[in-house]
């Protein structure tokens, strides 16, 4: 009998917070799902633990399936794509927005 039987709302009986909880969510997933299947489309297969199609298909289980394939699903890149070629100030160090480097000469 202290039971109480949970109804779905209809989104004309959310207060205005809720809708934008729902929304923002919603928008989150929809990012989360795209970044991750764009990733997943340019990173070629030797870089992806496990069949590419396995994490397409887990980037729609809300937002855990996108969450999962960025922490679990991604190997490194190869060390050599990582790291700069020159050995000058500016692969060292950062540039200011005129282009100036600020680092240390290397080598």
């Amino acid at each position: 009998m202290g039971w109480n039987k949970r109804t779905k709302k209809k989104w004309a009986e959310l207060s205005g917070g809720q809708r934008v909880g729902v929304v923002i969510t919603g928008a989150i997933q929809i990012t989360l799902q795209a970044l991750a299947l764009r990733d997943l489309a340019k990173r070629p297969a030797e870089q992806v633990n496990g069949p590419k199609f396995a994490w397409a298909g887990a980037t729609f289980i809300n937002t855990i399936g996108p969450i999962a394939y960025f922490l679990l699903g991604r190997r490194a890149a190869p060390d050599q794509a990582r790291k700069g070629s020159g050995s000058d100030a500016s692969s060292a160090g950062l540039k200011t927005a005129t282009g100036v480097s600020i680092g240390k000469k290397l080598g």
